[in-house]
């Protein structure tokens, strides 16, 4: 999608210079290029939710596009015999009509594709577990702009009876170059985190209860948490893990108290520290972005994890990846979470 829209630009962007570059040729012919991006997305959208008939837009998308690349070279040469003038006054309203077509197309598309995102919250249980899918919506608010600046320019066009039709597009263009760059950077950070996110779901990675001297009631708690793993469990509260422990809110806060340095989110947060400590120091994820294990390690926001953290460790995970870096790197196994 990134690709065909880079094209649509570029070859816009050649239309406009094509005086001083003597690039003839797009006096007669253009790639409907504007074809492709909605069905592209909306491809891209199914596979990433994990959705059913994910490539048939696309398909019959693709079926248009040489379709509308075939019909344009006949049409064009049957009237390239017209003097100069009226050749480009088909030549405009050609394009334009062709591109109001794919405008409505493209439109409806978009409208599925918003439809996907806020609406089919069942099918998206899977990849919401690893991505909230925020910049995904910010995306169809941008793309919504950008179709708004697309329909202006197609109305002037129309009004203005196909003529100096290139002006009416370049506030689209800005709009759909910015688009270019942030989706790009968005679509590389978010896929590489999300894979990152799934593989160190599967990790092995377990922590071990402390050592020290406690009650049995709290080292059954604390064998709780650390055997079903319910710190990395962003949701986690005080009141929901007294449910599944069978408790009083309140005892299992006193409990806590009498054992923890501070109190119940104190605790957890040096679970999540420990368990992300041993995360950093696995060489198979030595490569592996501190947002992704922040998120996994049980965090809401890589900004708390670095928080707690350094609250913790009195060092942030920049700072303790590195310094075990030039250290002698510990086996991970031996690392007993111990608080």
């Amino acid at each position: 999608m990134i690709v065909c829209l880079s094209l649509n630009n570029l070859q816009s962007w050649l239309l406009a210079k094509q005086d001083s570059l003597q690039i003839s040729y797009l006096e007669y012919f253009q790639f409907p290029w504007h074809f492709l991006i909605a069905p592209l997305f909306i491809s891209f959208l199914c596979i990433y939710l994990e959705l059913n008939n994910r490539l048939l837009i696309l398909k019959t998308s693709l079926v248009a596009f040489i379709i509308s690349v075939i019909f344009q070279g006949i049409y064009l040469f049957q009237i390239r015999e017209l003097g100069i003038a009226n050749y480009a006054f088909h030549y405009e309203r050609y394009t334009t009509i062709e591109e109001t077509v794919s405008f409505l197309v493209s439109i409806s598309i978009f409208g599925y594709a918003s439809k996907l995102i806020y609406t089919k919250e069942i099918l998206k249980k899977q990849v919401l577990s690893y991505d909230n899918l925020n910049w995904l919506k910010t995306f169809i608010l941008i793309a919504g702009v950008s179709y708004i600046l697309w329909a202006v320019a197609l109305s002037f066009e129309y009004v203005f009876n196909f003529k100096q039709v290139l002006e009416f597009h370049f506030p689209l263009r800005l709009m759909t170059t910015l688009l270019i760059y942030w989706l790009g950077y968005q679509a590389l950070f978010v896929i590489r985190q999300t894979e990152e996110r799934k593989h160190l779901r599967n990790s092995t990675v377990t922590l071990g209860s402390s050592k020290d001297q406690k009650s049995d009631k709290f080292q059954q708690v604390e064998h709780f948490i650390l055997d079903n793993k319910r710190y990395l469990d962003t949701q986690l509260t005080l009141e929901n893990l007294a449910n599944d422990l069978v408790m009083s809110t309140s005892s299992l806060s006193k409990l806590i108290n009498e054992h923890s340095p501070s109190n119940f989110n104190y605790l957890i947060n040096s679970y999540r520290v420990a368990y992300a400590q041993k995360l950093l120091l696995d060489p198979t994820y030595s490569a592996y972005t501190i947002t992704s294990i922040a998120l996994e390690s049980g965090f809401n926001s890589k900004s708390t994890f670095y928080t707690a953290f350094k609250k913790h460790s009195g060092q942030t995970p920049t700072e303790y990846r590195e310094h075990v870096k030039n250290t002698e790197v510990p086996n991970p196994a031996n690392l007993s979470g111990n608080l």
